[in-house]
């Protein structure tokens, strides 16, 4: 709009001045000059006026530009936030199968038997492993106290190698993944074997659960007055 009232102004200073101007007895200026001054005052203003405008639009630019990277920043935040809530919404419904999959205590060796098994192939949901090695130890003598050894389908694994001791005293294990249960003070130790590869913190954890699982129910499937007092067969 200024730019156009200035280009207006150039045009129609012809017509505004028609005679000489006089300014005082010395200084009189003819009709041209006057002209020349007038429009090269004017186009002077125009040429700041267009810098004053390019300034602002380059800054309003840059803050179109800030804001529309601040605007995809936010946009990927809430995309890994959406990731992160549905990672955490998986890992939940995990920890409740766990904490909820058994509607009876075992009361036989076969019915344990079907809870290793059980606990095996939520393992191997949690970590991408061809076995796993569920074993129960006596940790005054590194004896296996029992053991189940669940494999995916064509792949095969021996136990033997595996040493109870090694594994009580936390002595490293290479090309195995030994996760145990948390607590310190029984004299047993459930304890789950894995081809060494890679979980991230809360896959341990979820394995952690399920070695705490089973060794609670080690104990009341060998507690026969737990047994004779509270669980019906």
């Amino acid at each position: 709009m200024t730019i156009a009232l200035l280009l207006l102004t150039v045009v129609i200073t012809p017509f505004l001045v028609k005679n000489k101007r006089v300014f005082s007895e010395k200084f009189i200026m003819e009709e041209d000059a006057v002209e020349a001054l007038l429009i090269l005052t004017l186009l002077f203003t125009a040429y700041f006026v267009t810098r004053l405008y390019r300034s602002e639009l380059k800054k309003n630019q840059q803050a179109l530009n800030r804001l529309t990277h601040t605007n995809s920043d936010l946009s990927d935040r809430l995309t890994d936030a959406f990731k992160y809530i549905g990672g955490v919404n998986v890992e939940i419904q995990e920890i409740r199968s766990i904490l909820s999959g058994l509607k009876r205590y075992p009361v036989t060796k076969n019915d344990f038997k079907n809870v290793f098994a059980l606990f095996a192939r939520k393992i191997f949901s949690i970590a991408n492993a061809d076995w796993v090695v569920i074993r129960i130890i006596n940790r005054t003598n590194f004896r296996t106290i029992t053991e189940q050894i669940e494999f995916r389908e064509n792949a095969s694994f021996s136990s033997q190698r595996i040493s109870n001791k090694a594994i009580v005293l936390r002595q490293n294990m290479d090309g195995y993944l030994i996760i145990t249960s948390r607590q310190e003070n029984l004299t047993l130790k459930c304890v789950c074997i894995l081809p060494d590869l890679r979980l991230n913190t809360d896959e341990k954890i979820m394995v952690e659960a399920i070695a705490n699982q089973i060794e609670m129910l080690y104990i009341i499937f060998n507690s026969q007055g737990l047994k004779e007092m509270y669980v019906k067969a």
